[in-house]
């Protein structure tokens, strides 16, 4: 997957889970994080935790792949803007590759 873009104060990141057997949109569970809204040590938590799962990333085009059968996996959208540009990347990274601390994140919010 590409490179993380800059997470500044401006960013917004949300994380679901998404996939498996059958679909509820009411378990989806998705969480919501304004970098400018958290307090440092939270705010480099996330930017530990997306770090972490970058490399696992696949992106959005490939979710029929990422989410075949009964699989479930995470759902990351990071909008983002910088001087340059204003964007959104998506990211999808299956349930049972991903880092326990990116679980955690969007169970507990932290």
């Amino acid at each position: 997957m590409s490179d993380l873009p800059p997470l500044t104060d401006d960013a917004v990141i949300v994380v679901a889970r998404e996939g498996g057997i059958a679909f509820f949109p009411g378990l989806r569970g998705e969480r919501r994080f304004t970098l400018g809204q958290l307090p440092d040590p939270q705010k480099q938590r996330v930017c530990h935790v997306l770090e972490q799962a970058m490399p696992l990333g696949e992106p959005e085009e490939k979710a029929a792949q990422v989410g075949r059968g009964d699989q479930r996996y995470f759902r990351i959208q990071i909008h983002y803007a910088t001087h340059q540009e204003v964007g959104t990347l998506v990211l999808l990274i299956p349930e049972q590759v991903a880092p326990p601390e990116l679980e955690s994140l969007w169970r507990d919010g932290e």
